[in-house]
């Protein structure tokens, strides 16, 4: 009766495991996103801050107001990027857990098997 119960608690372990990784890889895609979104938005940055070099006193307040603008986004993308680095910190312990959970099954079928 004890085996299969181990049994029961095995497939649960896996399919939390399968579904943790399920999200660890999305996590992974999402922070790709975003912070393709960082070097994009730098880049702006970095275009309006060359073209100020050259540009009369009226345009440079435009380009300050824009620079101004993307920073602010930025600012928010790098709030998400950060939320989505804590999201895999927890799904990492997660796994951590999972895997100690795993070792544990194994162990105890190598004991029954000795029996």
């Amino acid at each position: 009766m004890e085996l299969r119960k181990t049994e029961e608690t095995t497939e649960i372990v896996l399919e939390r495991m399968e579904n943790s990784l399920g999200s660890l890889e999305q996590m992974s895609l999402d922070s790709i996103n975003i912070t393709d979104k960082l070097v994009n938005g730098i880049d702006e940055i970095m275009q309006c801050v060359e073209e100020m070099q050259d540009c009369s006193e009226q345009d440079r307040e435009c380009i300050l107001e824009m620079i101004k603008n993307l920073l602010e986004k930025l600012l928010d993308t790098a709030f998400l990027v950060n939320n989505v680095s804590h999201e895999l910190e927890k799904e990492t312990v997660y796994q951590r857990d999972t895997l100690d959970n795993i070792k544990q099954i194994v162990e105890f079928l190598y004991a029954m098997s000795d029996v």
